[in-house]
Formats: C-alpha cells, sequence, structure tokens
C-alpha cells in the first residue's frame, strides 16, 4: 500500500455487508432519474411518430416561386424539400362516385417527407400515372395497370393508369373519400378547376436551429408570415417552436429529477451517516496515524465515488431493461401506432443525466458524513463514545401506551428535524400519487376512442334517407362484427320548456348505448328510459334539468315528456339542444323506425373479406366512415401518455418503499447501542420489535395524514379544472387511489422493520452495546 487512499478497496472488500445499503441507496436514484427521461423521451418518440404520420415529417412550407425554391432548397441546413400542391376532397372532383383528395407531389419528396407506405406497386413518374389509396382499390375493385377516370367539376374526364396503392389514412377511412397522388407536373397540368393549396415543403437537418433558418430564408427572399407555414406540432416536439411540447415534457421530468435527486441525497446521506457513525474506530485510529481533517473527508468521499462504479452501471441498465419494456408494451397495445418504434430503443439522455445524478448525489450526500468523520476524536473513537446520546429531557407517555410503544413513539418525536423531515418525505409521496392521478381521469374522459361505445365502423345514411332495422340483424351475423348498434335522430323538433320554445335534436339509445351510458350518468335514473323518460346531455347552459316536464311539437302532435336523466358526455355532437330516448319512445314520437347511423364493433380476427360484405350487405346507398385507424392511432397516444403517467407514478412508490425502507434501518442502526442497552436490563425481542415499530409506524400514520389532507386538496383542485369544467363529471372523494398508496406506506413501514430487528435479535447483548 503506498497511499492512504489505497485503503478505500480493502474497507470496501471487509464491509461488504455494511456498504450493500448505500449502494442499493445510489443504484435506485440513479435507475429513478434515468427512467424517469427515459420514459419522456419514449413519449416524445411516439408523439413524433404519431405527427409525421398524420402531418409530415417537414419543418416549414413556403409561398414562393420555382427559382426561389430552388435556391431555397440549396442551402446546406435543408435536408429534403419539394413542392407539395394539393386539391380537398370537397373540390368536386370524383372517381366512381366518390369524392377524392388529389396530392402533386414528386417521388423523392414525398419518400422522405411523408410517412405513408406504398402497399403494392411504385410511385408515379409520369404525367398519366396515378398513386390510389388502398380503400379506393377496394371500392374500384381495381389493379395495378387499371385506367381510372378522374371527374372534373365542370363534368371533364381525365385517364390515368394505376401505378401503386398507398395505405388509407384515417382521414380517409373516417370521412369515406379516396385518396390520390400525382408527380407534380401532373397536378399542375391536369388539375385545373377548383381552388388549389401549394407550398414548397422544406425539412431542415434535424441539429439545426430552424427558427434561425427560418429568419435567414424570410429576409433573403422578402416573405412575409402570410408566405410562411409551420408544422407546429413537429416543431412543438423538436423544441423548435415557441409551444415546446418537448421542453414541457421534459419540464415535468426535471421536477421529478429534482425530487428524485433530493430523496437521493436523504437517503445516500442517511446511509453515509450510519456508516461513518459504525465506523468511528476505524476513523479515530486513522486520526492516530497521523490522518489530517482533509485527508478523512477526501477518504470518505473517495470511497462513496467508489460505490458508484459498482451502483452507476446496475443502476443505467435496470432503467434500459425498463425503457425496453415500454417500448415492448405500446408496440403490443397499438401495433399500427407504434409498429416503427424500436423495441430495444435507448434513451441517451436518460443515461446521461443517471450517471450524472448518480456521482453529484454522491458527492453532495458525502459531504455531511465526510466533515463528521474528520471531527471524530482519536481518543474518543477509541473508547467508543463518538456517538454521544443526548440527555433525555421529558420521559415517555405511559399513560396511553404500554412502556415499549410510548418510547417508540418517543424515539420519532424526540428529533423534531427528522421526524419533520420523515414526515414530510413520507407525505410528498402521497402528495405527488394523488396529484398525478388525476390526469388519468382527465384522459379517461378525453380520449373518445377507449369509450366502450366507440365503433370501429359507421354506416351513414344519406340525405332524405333512413337505414332499414333489420340490417342489424344481418350485420350481426358476420363473422368478424362483435356488436352493432344503431342511432335513430330527427333533428329541427321544437320543445317547450317554461313557456320558451328550443330547437332540439331527438336521438335513440339501443339495449348496448344505454348500458354504456351508466359511467356518464350525472343525476337521475336509466330505468325510466324505457318508460318514455328522456335524458339530457351535460352543457355549460343547458335549457333543461332532471325532473322537468317538456313538450315537444312533432309533425303537429304534442308530447308531454319528463327528463330522467343528465349524462356527462355522449358520442353526439348537435349545434342544437340534445334529447335521447328509448327506440320505441323515439318510434311512439316521430313515426320514424329506420336508423340514421348504425354502429359496428369488430372482434380481433376481422379480416377486409368481413368489411367487403358489409359494404355488399348495406349496398351503395349508404356512405361507410371505417374509424379503426384513427381510434388505433388515438389509441395509441392514450396508451403512451399512459404508460408515461402510470411510470411516474410507479417511480413515486419506489422512491416511498426504499425511502421508508432505508429510512427505518437507518434510525435503527442508529440507535443500536440504545437497544443494546434496554436488551441488558431485561427488555424482551418481543418488546423491541414493538417499540422500533411504533417509532415506524408514528412516521407513516402522521405522514399519511398530512400527505391525504394536501394530496385531496390538489386533487379535487385539478379534477374541477380538467375535468369537472368540460365535462361536467362532479369530483368524489378518490378512495381507491388513497387506499392504495397508504396500504403501499404503511405496508413498506411494517415490511422495513423486520430487516433491523432481525439484525438486532441476532446479536448478543454485548456485540449490541459495542457496536460499532
Amino acid at each position: 500500500m503506498k497511499n492512504y487512499l489505497d485503503l478505500v478497496s480493502i474497507s470496501a472488500k471487509k464491509n461488504r455487508r455494511k456498504n450493500t445499503m448505500t449502494i442499493i441507496c445510489i443504484v435506485l436514484a440513479v435507475f429513478l432519474v434515468s427512467a424517469i427521461f427515459g420514459m419522456a423521451d419514449m413519449e416524445i418518440r411516439s408523439q413524433k411518430i404519431q405527427i409525421i404520420k398524420d402531418e409530415g415529417n417537414w419543418h416549414y412550407g413556403f409561398n414562393v416561386d420555382q427559382s426561389d425554391a430552388e435556391m431555397i432548397s440549396l442551402r446546406p441546413d435543408v435536408k429534403s424539400s419539394g413542392l407539395y400542391s394539393q386539391m380537398l376532397e370537397n373540390q368536386g372532383y370524383l372517381i366512381g362516385d366518390k369524392k377524392i383528395s388529389i396530392v402533386g407531389m414528386d417521388k423523392e419528396p414525398f419518400e422522405n417527407i411523408f410517412d405513408l407506405k406504398i402497399v403494392e406497386g411504385k410511385y408515379p413518374e409520369n404525367d398519366d400515372e396515378i398513386l390510389i389509396s388502398e380503400n379506393a382499390k377496394r371500392g374500384l375493385k381495381s389493379s395495378i395497370g387499371d385506367s381510372v377516370i378522374l371527374s372534373s367539376p365542370s363534368g371533364g374526364a381525365i385517364n390515368f393508369t394505376v401505378v401503386g396503392f398507398m395505405e388509407s389514412t384515417s382521414l380517409n377511412l373516417a370521412d369515406d373519400f379516396y385518396g390520390a397522388w400525382l408527380t407534380s407536373n401532373s397536378f399542375a397540368k391536369n388539375i385545373t378547376e377548383g381552388v388549389k393549396q401549394s407550398k414548397f415543403l422544406v425539412q431542415f437537418s434535424p441539429y439545426s436551429n430552424m427558427k434561425k433558418n427560418l429568419s435567414e430564408i424570410k429576409d433573403s427572399y422578402n416573405l412575409s408570415d402570410s408566405q410562411v407555414e409551420g408544422n407546429t406540432k413537429l416543431l412543438g416536439i423538436l423544441g423548435q417552436s415557441d409551444h415546446n411540447y418537448a421542453l414541457q415534457l421534459y419540464t415535468v421530468a426535471f421536477v421529478l429529477f429534482v425530487l428524485v435527486m433530493l430523496s437521493g441525497i436523504i437517503m445516500i446521506t442517511n446511509s453515509l451517516n450510519t456508516n461513518v457513525i459504525q465506523r468511528t474506530e476505524f476513523f479515530g485510529l486513522m486520526r492516530c496515524l497521523g490522518a489530517t481533517d482533509k485527508q478523512v473527508m477526501k477518504f470518505v468521499r473517495k470511497e462513496a465515488l467508489n460505490w458508484c462504479k459498482i451502483a452507476i452501471p446496475i443502476g443505467v441498465l435496470m432503467s434500459v431493461v425498463v425503457v425496453w419494456a415500454l417500448c415492448g408494451v405500446l408496440r403490443f397495445a397499438s401495433p399500427r401506432y407504434f409498429s416503427e418504434m424500436p423495441i430495444f430503443g435507448v434513451s441517451v439522455v436518460g443515461i446521461v443525466l443517471g450517471v450524472v445524478v448518480g456521482v453529484l448525489t454522491v458527492l453532495l450526500a458525502a459531504q455531511s458524513p465526510a466533515k463528521k468523520a474528520s471531527k471524530v476524536s482519536p481518543l474518543m473513537a477509541i473508547r467508543g463514545n463518538a456517538n454521544n446520546i443526548k440527555a433525555v429531557k421529558k420521559a415517555a407517555n405511559t399513560k396511553l401506551f404500554n412502556v415499549e410503544t410510548a418510547l417508540g413513539i418517543e424515539h420519532a418525536k424526540s428529533n423534531k428535524k427528522n421526524f419533520i423531515l420523515m414526515v414530510s418525505s413520507f407525505s410528498l409521496s402521497i402528495i405527488l400519487f394523488l396529484a398525478f392521478s388525476s390526469i388519468i381521469d382527465f384522459m379517461n374522459h378525453g380520449v373518445k376512442p377507449i369509450r366502450p361505445s366507440s365503433p370501429d365502423f359507421s354506416i351513414i345514411s344519406r340525405e332524405n334517407s333512413l337505414i332499414n332495422v333489420d340490417l342489424v340483424r344481418e350485420l350481426e351475423e358476420i363473422k368478424g362484427v362483435k356488436k352493432v348498434y344503431g342511432l335513430m335522430n330527427d333533428s329541427d323538433i321544437t320543445a317547450v320548456i317554461n313557456n320558451r320554445e328550443v330547437e332540439i335534436s331527438l336521438n335513440s339509445y339501443e339495449k348496448n348505448r344505454i348500458n354504456w351510458a351508466k359511467r356518464d350518468l350525472l343525476k337521475g335514473s336509466l330505468s325510466d328510459v324505457e318508460n318514455g323518460g328522456v335524458l339530457i346531455v351535460k352543457d355549460r347552459e343547458n335549457a333543461f334539468k332532471v325532473g322537468d316536464s317538456v313538450n315537444l311539437k312533432v309533425n303537429g302532435n304534442i308530447f308531454d315528456l319528463k327528463v330522467v336523466g343528465l349524462l356527462s358526455s355522449a358520442d353526439l355532437y348537435s349545434e342544437q339542444e340534445i334529447l335521447i330516448c328509448s327506440e320505441d319512445t323515439f318510434k311512439k314520437l316521430t313515426g320514424k323506425s329506420g336508423y340514421s347511423v348504425i354502429d359496428i364493433q369488430f372482434n380481433r380476427d376481422v379480416t377486409d373479406g368481413d368489411i367487403e360484405e358489409i359494404h355488399e350487405i348495406a349496398g351503395e346507398y349508404v356512405d361507410y366512415s371505417d374509424l379503426r385507424e384513427g381510434k388505433s392511432e388515438a389509441k395509441g397516444a392514450y396508451y403512451s401518455m399512459l404508460l408515461f403517467i402510470y411510470g411516474f407514478i410507479a417511480v413515486i412508490s419506489l422512491i416511498t418503499v426504499f425511502n421508508i425502507n432505508n429510512s427505518v434501518s437507518m434510525s435503527v442502526s442508529a440507535r443500536t447501542k440504545q437497544y443494546g442497552f434496554m436488551r441488558a436490563v431485561g427488555m424482551s425481542d418481543k418488546q423491541l420489535l414493538k417499540m422500533v415499530a411504533s417509532e415506524t409506524l408514528t412516521y407513516s400514520i402522521v405522514g399519511s395524514i398530512v400527505g391525504c389532507a394536501v394530496g385531496v386538496t390538489i386533487n379535487k383542485y385539478l379534477f374541477k379544472n380538467m375535468v369537472t369544467a368540460y365535462w361536467g363529471t362532479p369530483w368524489t372523494l378518490p378512495l381507491t387511489e388513497i387506499s392504495v398508496i397508504v396500504l403501499i406506506v404503511i405496508g413498506a413501514s411494517i415490511v422495513a422493520i423486520y430487516s433491523p430487528y432481525n439484525r438486532i435479535k441476532k446479536m448478543s447483548i454485548v456485540e449490541t452495546i459495542r457496536a460499532e
């Protein structure tokens, strides 16, 4: 041994078991930070994938002439660019009897900018070639090489040869129109009627300063703000706009990062303090051999950093595995949406910050123990009295509790600073848990595709026509169909309430919809709907309320109805007041028996053949809306955010469990000699257990009370502002969430008692009194 610091490795081998808890604390701190930022990274990746699928991978679009466009494309910071021209589906162009959205763009920018897959064939290269969507292929029964006729608004006909089929977008399928792509030259030559939109799309290098690039282009070509359009969603997720989604998400992650670092510092400081106290004689001997205060402090810091060599790689590896698991779950939960997300994705940001927080936390946590070790008097250390016990000023209260329980409570309260710190630590976990749980309520209300009534496919009646109710039974026989439910609708009905006339939209609910409405019922009863009552939907300015009698004027007849229930929301849209009744009541009031819409939910094994069968049965005099793609995209966004939020809640739970376990272990270790004295004067093992348990449960019970009081207040505030304000759902006490987190706190406290208790119980009385 050439240097006193070489003792670090020797000490680490000898005190391996004592160092385990400290290493676990460092591993936990690194893991939690890496996992937090890893989850944030995964959420940003998923949002970026969705935006590129929906909007395209371009950053700015410019309204410039061809010569300026060519000059912009030559800039070194431009990765890809191209002219994009569009004719919307409402401009009167048709293929067959279907509306069509036509886009003009050349092959290279299409492949670089738009995330649309060509499922068969190739992209058009000549002026007479066309690429059409898959739903057009099915509707036209077309193949590659076939000729299709594009009808213009004035009645002209343009012939194209089909060279490929691209995947249908969620908008194509939902609004039941075809999509088509042409070359830029073909679009300019053939699409001459109606209002066209053209812009030169630019995709900058991902590491360039896009705001600066935009400013330079605007100045160079004298462009006004009206000549520039930004892909605001993508720019926001990339952190290149004022609406910085990534920054907001990382801000949330940073707040948790700070909380985790503080918790880590507390845990590691407690662990190091105990470690130093247990090795008082060792540091005293170092002082006897001539070590200075600074050398002892340097030794403690070096020892702490030495633990990082083991702890940091383990923590980082654990976080990487968690990120992999998240990517795998997202791909399994929504394969359409997350098909391109790599299962073995690695968050570099998470790893770097995990390493930084590991080292930084250890250095900050080592300050106090290092100073304490350096101040150990050689004489006091050798005599074993470095950890002086403070004099007791007040005896424990044994009137309400037995002696061992009263002593445990007194131990908890004896150090006010420590008591406040422990209670705050316990309560902070509960507050964060209850605050984040309100975000889940917001998501469950806001994302309609996850609602049980959300359809996968809809058949919609055309103007002045209705769909025969017998069609429902025929559709139910199709193999891939899970549920079929219709909706009857009649608008512009006059209702009289309190001598005031109101225009309403009357809608029917059959048994499936009535059953699903149970979760949305705010007031009243659904059972009375079958008896002629009507439901209303929560609005900011409801004309009716539960219990009102309503007079409806329908076809010259007047009907008296009663409002029997209020729903927080419904899968209906109308600018008029919405009333909902049963199918029998609707038929009685209006005399109509046909459906305006038939909604269908599919089984997992539904095929394109089943969709074709639906088209054959329903016929060509109705419109179709395939909502599967959009529903899948929305579910993907929901699942990614849900994993993000539940991940934070899991992190909070982990902080709670390990902090409690570590705090209890450190507290018991610090009082080992006291417990030895108590055992020496006759305290039994059972009484010792009760004393340790009462001290620990004092922290957890008081922390739970404080945490629940503050957490419930915050939960109520967030719920009212995020949910009640928009959907009308009243706040209720989150008993489930409270029960879960309180059980976690108390359960972790009980489990944490046994390890240090068993350790002391196995030691002889002499060993506990002489414990380092």
